[in-house]
């Protein structure tokens, strides 16, 4: 499970990795920030960063070669 349970974050693949991002914290009443990955791997998550901002309700997409 994340470090942050959240809901109406974003969510990609990439690079062998899930990345989850932003979204609503029910237990804090907040919105987030935060970037976490997942490692299938390791079965690990870590905080890897954080948005500009709290972002809900959002989409996530990753492009190659560009």
């Amino acid at each position: 499970m994340t470090k942050e349970r959240r809901m109406e974050c974003g969510a990609v693949a990439m690079n062998g990795s899930l990345y989850v991002t932003g979204g609503y914290s029910y237990s804090k009443g907040t919105y987030l920030q935060s970037v976490e990955r997942y490692d299938p791997e390791q079965d690990t998550w870590e905080i890897v960063g954080n948005l500009p901002g709290a972002a809900r309700s959002h989409g996530c997409v990753c492009v190659y070669g560009v």
